[in-house]
């Protein structure tokens, strides 16, 4: 077996006989469908293992590249981030319902926080406000302005200005000093364009999954182990700043404000 594999398939041969303590009694034995060199033999293996599992993160990233994901929003272990200051806790301190809302007048802050809460100013806070999903009322109204911002910010540093601004408006209006509703249609598509009906589909150009269960296995993806849960304790750690001349620990900030800590990659 040669190096490449071997952790592969002794990284799910693991990942079947942790599972394999979790199997309920009621799940019937089922025999492997191919011989020790047969992908699929290792593959349904794992899937087994994983059900068994409790419902972790790291069962639940397997579970997802076995399916062939790709990891995308709101697969695996990427979900919506939690907080102990969400609308139910919000709701429980003005002594309401979740399911009710809060007036401006009834706000027990200032103006300005209340402005900032209610993202889709119609003057009352509720859990809409809150939801920070994919699948949010806010999120699928703001999906189309963020379709069009990107035709327009040519640069893509986050901004428009006035000269990106003004060479649409040029390429929209095909040489007039005016726009029409058909030029702004065109500019301004609520969908991408379809696919035609014999055009050969779109290359894959994403990891496979074998790269992406090596990802997994190394830590590359993130740890297999579960971090903190809302309201435990960050774990300490000390990192360097970019200049290498100061450390700065997480234990050093703790009893004096509050620390946003921003984890992700930046290549």
């Amino acid at each position: 077996m040669s190096s490449f594999k071997a952790p592969v398939v002794l990284g799910m041969a693991w990942l079947a006989l942790v599972g394999g303590s979790g199997l309920r009694a009621a799940d019937p034995p089922k025999s492997p469908t191919g011989g020790w060199l047969d992908p699929l033999r290792y593959r349904e293996a794992v899937v087994r293992g994983v059900r068994g599992v409790s419902k972790s993160e790291f069962a639940e990233m397997v579970t997802a590249v076995l399916n062939g994901s790709q990891l995308g929003p709101g697969e695996g272990w990427f979900k919506p981030g939690q907080s102990r200051y969400n609308w139910q806790w919000l709701a429980k301190r003005h002594g309401i319902s979740p399911t009710k809302y809060i007036t401006r007048k009834e706000f027990k802050g200032p103006a300005e926080l209340f402005e900032r809460l209610d993202r889709n100013h119609d003057g009352v806070l509720s859990a809409d406000d809150f939801d920070w999903s994919d699948r949010s009322m806010f999120a699928r109204a703001s999906m189309p302005s963020r379709f069009w911002f990107g035709f327009i910010d040519t640069n893509s540093n986050g901004r428009i200005s006035r000269e990106e601004w003004n060479a649409y408006f040029t390429k929209l209006s095909k040489g007039k000093d005016y726009l029409t509703r058909d030029d702004l249609r065109e500019g301004f598509p609520v969908m991408p364009p379809a696919r035609p009906p014999n055009a050969p589909p779109p290359k894959d150009d994403g990891p496979s999954p074998l790269l992406l269960i090596l990802g997994l296995l190394s830590g590359e993806l993130g740890s297999p182990f579960p971090g903190p849960r809302v309201g435990q304790m960050a774990p300490d750690f000390t990192l360097r700043t970019q200049d290498g001349k100061r450390s700065y620990s997480l234990s050093q900030f703790r009893g004096q404000k509050p620390v946003v800590l921003v984890l992700g990659s930046f290549t």
